[in-house]
């Protein structure tokens, strides 16, 4: 069984962009995230303290954010959210669709949607050794 939690369209302001006028300035974006658990992860049973909170998707999300204080790309910053999302045991993959929905009049948003498993991550950890939740997977 392939069982996903998901967290739709969480909105969120983030400094980002590699053009010159987005430099300082803080953009909106939307994150939706599919997180695949294993199913007796998931469905565990009516309890009040399930195995995986979906709310570690959120928090996976802000602590990426926190991470530093501009991101020049959006792939950056999608890599970043799924190497926090991985760092659980109980997620065994995570498809992240990232949205900056106010740069281009004309345009509902302009993003990138990715997923990621470890085996994914530990691929592209050399590419981004300034984060140290990819080092984890290395």
């Amino acid at each position: 069984m392939k069982a996903q939690f998901e967290v739709d369209t969480l909105a969120r302001q983030v400094e980002i962009g590699c053009a010159d006028d987005e430099h300082g300035v803080r953009q909106a974006v939307t994150i939706t995230l599919r997180a695949t658990l294993d199913d007796r992860a998931l469905f565990a049973g009516d309890t009040r303290t399930p195995p995986f909170d979906y709310c570690a998707l959120i928090d996976a999300v802000d602590a990426a954010l926190a991470s530093r204080p501009r991101f020049i790309l959006q792939e950056t910053l999608v890599v970043a959210i799924a190497a926090r999302v991985l760092a659980d045991p109980l997620v065994q993959a995570i498809e992240i669709a990232l949205d900056k929905t106010e740069r281009y009049p004309g345009c509902r948003s302009i993003g990138v949607r990715a997923a990621f498993d470890r085996a994914a991550l530990r691929a592209l950890a050399a590419r981004y050794p300034e984060d140290p939740a990819l080092a984890a997977h290395a």
